[in-house]
């Protein structure tokens, strides 16, 4: 069979336009490295990290160091090794507040269908129990243990579940996930705020504090006494519990509410009394 000039230029020209999409949809060359720093806690009061892409998790150590190690996970991007921390993120002590963050990182498209570069830290923190954290990211997920410092907590789409003393005020927001709050010993005030996900609160029996909660769809439990107030779209919970010496604010949009209080430990039972041994026979006396 015979095909026309017209045909066979357009095969090349297909086969040519698919040799361009595969070349340009090549995935460039992946990492995975990790990278562990130490700083001398004095003089430190305030730890902030800006992250992108990753998890984030902080938890108490030492008192007198702050600790970090990140797992960094990257596509097509190479490594700066004359910048600090081969240049994928960066680290600021500046004054009495040290700064761990990094940026986006910047794209040259060669071709419209070549793949983006992409880069994922995991930050892993220990830092001394009071210092204060203003922990922020886009993608990923948010945790601290056993931290006692002021809290804020930033998220666009992830969780986030804290575990705090609860000695200090404790802020936490994300727009497409879930808020688990624990105040473990004290309550000092708290605000809590997302859009798609549902937030638990969880309080000391003890705990002192005035309940101000938005919500629109979703369940609401509490084992505090507080009063419901729902209308057709939204539900509002107001209510002082203990005196209410601290505010708890809550918002959500889509997501269940529970407002609780920290189960205490069952009391054990007394261990059972020994057996009282049985007395030995009375002796007979012979005739």
């Amino acid at each position: 069979m015979v095909r026309s000039l017209s045909e066979r230029l357009g095969r090349h020209y297909l086969l040519a336009a698919t040799l361009l999409v595969l070349s340009g949809c090549a995935v460039g060359e992946k990492r995975e490295v990790t990278a562990q720093r130490r700083w001398p806690a004095a003089g430190i009061e305030t730890v902030q990290v800006d992250g992108v892409d990753g998890n984030l998790t902080v938890e108490s150590g030492r008192p007198d160091e702050i600790v970090l190690v990140a797992r960094i996970r990257s596509r097509g991007i190479e490594p700066e090794t004359r910048q600090e921390n081969s240049g994928y993120f960066q680290t600021e002590l500046t004054g009495g507040t040290l700064r761990i963050g990094q940026k986006r990182p910047r794209v040259r498209v060669r071709f419209p269908f070549a793949s983006r570069p992409r880069l994922e830290v995991d930050y892993s923190l220990r830092v001394p129990e009071t210092v204060a954290l203003n922990l922020n990211t886009i993608n990923g997920r948010i945790a601290t243990r056993g931290v006692a410092g002021p809290t804020r907590m930033s998220i666009i789409n992830g969780a986030i579940d804290a575990e705090v003393g609860g000695e200090k005020d404790f802020k936490a927001s994300t727009v497409n996930g879930e808020i688990r709050a624990k105040f473990l010993r004290h309550f000092t005030g708290a605000h809590l705020r997302t859009v798609n996900g549902g937030v638990a609160a969880v309080l000391p029996p003890s705990a002192s504090f005035r309940c101000n909660l938005s919500q629109v769809n979703g369940d609401f439990e509490a084992s505090f006494p507080l009063s419901i107030h729902s209308n057709p779209g939204s539900r509002r919970v107001s209510g002082e519990v203990n005196g209410g010496d601290y505010q708890l604010q809550i918002s959500t949009v889509n997501g269940d509410v529970q407002v609780e209080h920290i189960a205490m430990p069952p009391v054990p039972d007394a261990p059972a009394l020994p057996p009282v041994p049985a007395a030995p026979p009375a002796p007979v006396s012979g005739e």
